[in-house]
């Protein structure tokens, strides 16, 4: 059963709105998909770590398979994408709707399942009660035995299915990759910029819809990327449009599974459009990784799209004097021009990442740091006396600066003693903080 997350892969397949991403939710104890009564919600496969009895696995979520429609272009893609969760996972869960029918597109899924040669689990969902739990002559129809039924909102019936699904599992100390081992990045940007195509290019193959659609990704897709020995697990995010052109719920739980991905990683890749330029929305985000102590890449993407070799150069001054103004509170931040779609540079991504991650864990010792930020007092007389200075600690980046008053020192002091710093030790690509402490003794 061996995989390249090193731990089994459980997929969830079925038709649309029969509870797939809240049966999700329930295994892996958060609200990590997006759930609602909207058919076709999920669009993207959903990665989630589970655990149960000690054994851990990765479930995955998928679109629903949706009937043959000509005019949904979108459908084609999504089927695609469930085809290819199916075709990676060890087990599959095959998930029906206890309060209706067999319908016709269960039985073509069934038939798929059927062909995949894989170790196929049914389930019935919103099975609330006793008398919902009925082995119909339409569910042994289906070819599978021994039926499950659940309850994904109440939790009934889970835990007797999860002994089923887990029972030949490895233990997780076998399996499980630690987090701490790997380097946990999210891709952000506006919609259409290439984050999909970006994590594509990176994995090699297609683990996120890429689609000319704007608003395709509308949660979080994930894989992990073995690069010189560093595994690194890279995260693409929906596209996060200005506030007022969120208008519907669904695009409103992406930007949160957007923001929330920036929170829970180490390294942040702002992507941008080569051809579009920087937007103010793209600030907001640069600026909320930096208040998040996230290290950052900013990549320009579809250099491929630049037609005039002679003024790509030209091309690429104006963005760097536009970014150093857009994002003039981010002049440590490495910048990078590639095209996600051919691969240029993307080997230089990867070696970024490892390289800001690394600068994340720079200890200064104190005498030195002392002696730093002692000269730099000597030379700026505007600087307020400071007691003490000395870093609390690293991932992230934190100084304690121990002063009489707080209130004495301004914004622009704190910006020169950072500035300071980094002329000995860059950061590069990471922030670092400096908090102010009242000196007990004053």
């Amino acid at each position: 059963m061996a995989n390249k997350f090193q731990q089994p892969i459980v997929a969830i397949v079925g038709r649309p709105n029969v509870g797939k991403s809240t049966f999700f939710n329930r295994i892996c104890g958060s609200r990590i998909a997006i759930e609602s009564d909207i058919p076709k919600t999920t669009r993207d496969r959903i990665y989630g770590n589970a655990d149960w009895c000690g054994k851990s696995f990765i479930l995955v979520d998928t679109a629903g398979l949706f009937e043959k429609d000509r005019n949904d272009n979108l459908q084609e893609i999504t089927k695609s994408a469930v085809e290819t969760a199916i075709k990676e996972a060890d087990k599959i869960i095959f998930l029906l709707d206890a309060t209706d029918s067999v319908t016709s597109y269960d039985r073509e899924i069934a038939k798929a399942l059927h062909k995949s040669s894989k170790d196929i689990f049914l389930v019935v969902n919103k099975a609330d009660n006793a008398k919902r739990e009925m082995v119909t002559h339409e569910l042994l129809s289906l070819g599978f035995k021994n039926p499950n039924f659940v309850s994904a909102i109440s939790g009934r019936g889970v835990g007797d299915f999860l002994d089923h699904l887990v029972r030949d599992f490895p233990r997780e100390e076998q399996t499980k990759i630690k987090e701490e081992e790997m380097i946990q990045v999210t891709i952000v940007g506006r919609p259409n910029v290439g984050k999909s195509t970006l994590l594509n290019t990176l994995v090699g193959e297609e683990k996120a819809i890429v689609s000319k659609i704007p608003g395709t990704t509308r949660d979080t897709t994930d894989a992990i990327i073995n690069f010189k020995n560093q595994k690194i697990r890279v995260v693409d995010t929906a596209g996060i449009r200005r506030p007022g052109k969120i208008g519907r719920q669904i695009e409103k739980f992406s930007v949160i599974r957007a923001l929330r991905a920036i929170k829970e990683s180490t390294v942040v890749i702002i992507l941008f459009d080569g051809i579009e330029g920087v937007t103010n929305q793209d600030a907001h985000l640069a600026g909320f990784a930096k208040d998040q102590g996230k290290s950052i890449i900013v990549a320009i993407n579809k250099l491929d799209l630049w037609n005039n070799p002679k003024k790509i150069e030209e091309r690429k001054a104006f963005i760097l004097n536009k970014l150093r103004l857009d994002l003039a509170f981010l002049p440590f931040v490495p910048v990078i021009f590639i095209s996600a779609k051919t691969g240029a540079n993307l080997k230089i991504v990867l070696k970024k990442i490892i390289e800001v991650y690394n600068q994340r864990f720079i200890k200064i010792e104190k005498n030195k740091l002392k002696k730093l930020i002692d000269g730099a007092s000597t030379r700026n007389n505007q600087i307020p006396q400071i007691i003490d200075f000395y870093q609390e600690k690293v991932n992230p980046i934190v100084f304690k600066l121990v002063c009489k008053n707080k209130n004495s020192f301004h914004f622009s002091h704190l910006r020169y003693l950072e500035n300071v710093i980094r002329d000995e030790y860059p950061f590069f690509g990471t922030p670092i903080f400096i908090d102010l402490i009242n000196s007990k003794k004053s």
